[in-house]
């Protein structure tokens, strides 16, 4: 692996003033943000459901509270980034998935990585 590479593509890549994928930027503006965008697209590439309570769960209480992330979960869905659809075997419970553009810029931008 070529570390020097690497990093001097995270170097650059740290603008995130700069990208052209508005999904990567806004959820890059902090450490919470991040966290929820890649637990969600985990869920997403391993098939499985997640729901606001597992995203608290998963998130240590220090770096969060419940209001952030359900701002920043709130955010997102009023963005169009993420979809928020009712639990078809728990009506109480919402699922929380990334849409198209989400995915699709998601993809694109880690591209950057590609050989690493």
């Amino acid at each position: 692996m070529n570390y020097l590479k690497l990093l001097e593509i995270l170097e650059s890549d740290l603008n995130i003033s700069n990208s052209k994928f508005e999904t990567v930027k806004f959820f890059r503006k902090d450490i919470t943000s991040v966290w929820v965008w890649f637990i969600i697209l985990i869920s997403y590439y391993k098939k499985t459901k997640v729901s606001p309570e597992t995203i608290l769960n998963t998130i240590p209480k220090e770096y969060a509270s419940r209001v952030t992330i359900f701002k920043i979960l709130d955010d997102a869905v009023k963005k169009k980034y993420f979809s928020k659809e009712i639990d078809i075997n728990d009506k109480r419970k919402f699922i929380i998935s990334p849409t198209n553009i989400t995915i699709e810029e998601f993809e694109k931008w880690s591209l950057i990585f590609k050989g690493f």
